[in-house]
């Protein structure tokens, strides 16, 4: 294979595709012509069913990475096969923060990883590597690492916490984490949510890289938490800055940002549903 390939496997909604299911959360395989790596693993609701469906080998895995520590992202982990060989799982060392959803006037609710890093380790023979700055994870793969905020107008949500031994303080994310992937197309980024902003994203990967312009942005956005119109216009107007060739969204980027992005990008938009893949 000369070419890569990228198949989303887990997220909202189901691709026109037999036998796949949609669940809230994320999973994406990456396969290059000398690595296959699993991005994020849904809330295990559809991993092993969709990767059945999809005839892909979860057994033939070089690697794993966690985008952040939320449940949709992490909760698949345990339906990854048992190995005998060690399983390299990148990410931030964060991942295992205690990360709650804290509603106005309502109790707190754990929305973390749920599973500790004991016993990933013992189940899947997990061996994690924990990257905070920009890193080749694999020939031409390379993990973010912490993503700076540059941009103010990136949208959050207030409701997402860190528990903390003073209480529970707004998550700031340092574990958010996305892929760089070097394809003959062009550079390709892939995003689990976005949590950090796309936009501050795509600042960080151009800064690190040197790449002026981007092929493809495919993931998570979290742009469907956006406050005003103006923060979903300045972001639409940052995948022109950088050139970007296909807009492929999932997951937290919502029905309405999607439709707008539609409106916008026409033939270089793509809904990325389970099921669906993009060639390089």
């Amino acid at each position: 294979m000369t070419h890569t390939r990228i198949t989303i496997i887990c997220e909202n909604r189901a691709h026109m595709a037999k036998d796949i299911m949609g669940e809230h959360g994320f999973a994406a395989l990456i396969k290059t012509p000398t690595t296959r790596l699993l991005m994020d693993t849904g809330q295990g609701l559809g991993l092993a069913h969709n990767a059945k469906a999809l005839k892909i080998d979860l057994a033939a895995l070089d690697g794993v990475v966690i985008s952040h520590g939320h449940y949709d992202h992490t909760g698949g982990l345990m339906q990854l096969p048992a190995r005998e060989q060690p399983l390299p799982i990148h990410a931030h060392p964060d991942l295992f923060a205690g990360k709650y959803l804290l509603p106005k006037d309502q109790d707190p609710t754990y929305i973390g990883i749920p599973f500790s890093q004991p016993a990933l380790e013992e189940t899947l023979n997990a061996r994690f590597a924990f990257h905070s700055s920009f890193t080749e994870i694999a020939p031409g793969v390379f993990f973010s690492g912490q993503v700076p905020r540059t941009g103010s107008f990136e949208p959050s949500d207030e409701r997402l916490v860190k528990q903390t031994p003073d209480g529970f303080v707004p998550d700031p994310f340092n574990d958010d984490a996305s892929l760089l992937i070097e394809t003959p197309a062009g550079p390709v980024i892939l995003t689990g949510c976005a949590h950090s902003g796309i936009v501050n994203i795509m600042e960080h990967f151009a800064q690190k890289s040197g790449h002026p312009t981007f092929h493809a942005v495919i993931g998570g956005t979290h742009l469907g938490f956006a406050n005003d119109p103006s923060q979903l216009d300045q972001a639409m107007d940052a995948f022109d800055k950088f050139q970007v060739h296909t807009i492929a969204v999932s997951h937290c980027t919502g029905n309405e940002a999607a439709a707008q992005l539609f409106h916008r990008f026409k033939d270089r938009f793509a809904f990325a549903g389970a099921g669906w893949h993009i060639d390089f």
